[in-house]
């Protein structure tokens, strides 16, 4: 492997972007096309009649083409989409889908770039944005414990429909609805496990629209700029620059990006295949760590979710409640939470990948048929990025103890996240679709797939 070149732009340390941020957006120096410009109105909203205008493709129906139409130039269209933040994350998955599949080509090799990992990421938070699995589960967890009925309704001395003889007990009441008489209080527990979930969607959706409002358009601009230039220069690598900030990650900056770019930059101009893959491993986990930064509120506010909901519910100052009621409340105000943490680890820490599910919480397992890191990235030689890994342990050739055991950790997040694309990098089938066919061309049609067209 050759000497690691002087990098064309010093990385702003790692450590200075841990904190809390102002939102940042890319800015290009040219303006967007008129046709995407079109697409947004005052409110920010896209019109019904200028959405169905944007599901064609140089004036082709989707029937008649042989190719189904691509998303790249609606990217700002898809950032102003409101309202509808399903179809919205099926959108911003399928545009990392076609960013990096472009970007691929640019950077050449087999080197997976940062949005061929976003692409699943943002698949993954799709399943938590429609709320799939997961209500009707954290529901019949707190709400059918028939023994605890029998405690409530005792405590709180309601009368629950005895006859003659043994107690009869309705598997189809909770406890907490014998709590009815004092909802009056605004206690409101049925609607409890609702709530959680309607904060974690919201919070989730919104740190995917975040994410992507800021990383699409400068990606997007990327390709515009070098998909026609054989071979980019400083002219090329400027004009990129010129729409992003400098400074902190947490203070609204954009350093890191500046300094990723500059890497993938260098990676399209290089032929060794050590050093590309190095210089495009060093670029992701410099978009992926601003990328964190920037979604730090939003994880830490969803893992909170129970917290936050509960007390909303039963903490309101000059709520005088029964004292009857008082430890049975208490109670099932732990019993949330402590579901709620067996639920995050099992449903929130997950990735899904084309051929494998990823527990978070765990050591990352080598890719299916595959050694843990491909031939290129076993041993790292470029001292910025090996500094980079090492800030997060994730520098030497195991991935033992990097799972995460708190995910809203930066630290032990970005841990699990470097070691997640270093030893996938080279993963081909990484840049597979995210959706079938008949899922594409509804999703680019702006409509939600329906289930007979298969699990999302």
């Amino acid at each position: 492997m050759t000497t690691p070149v002087k990098p064309l732009m010093a990385a702003v340390p790692a450590s200075e972007h841990s904190g809390h941020f102002q939102d940042g957006v890319y800015r290009p120096s040219l303006s967007s096309p008129a046709e995407a410009q079109a697409l947004r109105t005052r409110s920010g909203v896209v019109e019904r009649a200028t959405r169905t205008t944007a599901r064609t493709h140089s004036g082709v129906r989707f029937s008649e083409a042989s190719e189904l139409p691509s998303l790249l130039d609606h990217v700002p269209a898809v950032i102003a989409l409101e309202r509808q933040p399903v179809l919205r994350n099926l959108l911003i998955t399928q545009c990392y889908y076609e960013i990096s599949a472009e970007l691929v080509k640019l950077l050449g090799g087999r080197n997976a770039h940062w949005c061929t990992f976003a692409t699943w990421a943002s698949k993954t938070a799709g399943r938590f944005i429609r709320n799939e699995e997961v209500p009707a589960v954290l529901r019949q967890l707190i709400l059918s414990d028939e023994d605890e009925r029998e405690v409530i309704s005792q405590r709180a001395g309601i009368a629950t429909g005895r006859g003659k003889g043994e107690p009869e007990r309705s598997p189809l009441v909770s406890g907490v609805n014998l709590l009815t008489p004092w909802w009056g209080h605004g206690l409101d527990l049925m609607e409890i496990p609702e709530r959680i979930l309607r904060e974690l969607s919201s919070d989730i959706a919104l740190g995917n629209l975040k994410v992507f409002e800021e990383l699409g358009p400068l990606f997007v601009r990327m390709i515009h700029l070098y998909r026609e230039c054989p071979r980019p220069g400083d002219a090329q690598l400027a004009a990129l620059l010129d729409g992003l900030q400098t400074g902190q990650s947490r203070e609204g900056g954009q350093g890191l990006l500046r300094s990723a770019v500059a890497r993938y930059h260098e990676a399209m101009l290089t032929e060794e295949k050590d050093r590309k893959a190095e210089l495009v491993l060093l670029a992701n986990a410099l978009v992926g760590l601003h990328e964190q930064v920037r979604l730090q509120p939003y994880i830490a506010r969803a893992l909170n979710a129970p917290v936050r909901c509960l007390g909303d519910s039963i903490g309101v100052p000059g709520r005088h409640l029964p004292e009857a009621l008082r430890s049975v409340i208490r109670e099932q105000a732990e019993k949330v939470q402590a579901i709620w943490r067996l639920m995050a680890t099992k449903e929130m820490m997950t990735m899904r990948l084309p051929d494998e599910l990823l527990d978070l919480g765990h050591d990352l397992p080598a890719p299916p048929g595959l050694p843990l890191h491909c031939a290129e990235l076993a041993t790292i030689e470029d001292r910025e990025l090996f500094d980079l890994l090492s800030e997060y342990n994730a520098h030497d050739q195991t991935t033992h103890g990097c799972g995460a055991e708190d995910w809203a950790s930066l630290p032990e997040r970005m841990g699990y996240i470097l070691e997640l694309f270093r030893s996938r990098q080279s993963c081909t089938r990484l840049l597979e679709r995210p959706f079938s066919r008949e899922q594409h061309a509804e999703i680019v049609a702006w409509r939600v797939p329906m289930r007979t067209h298969g699990e999302l």
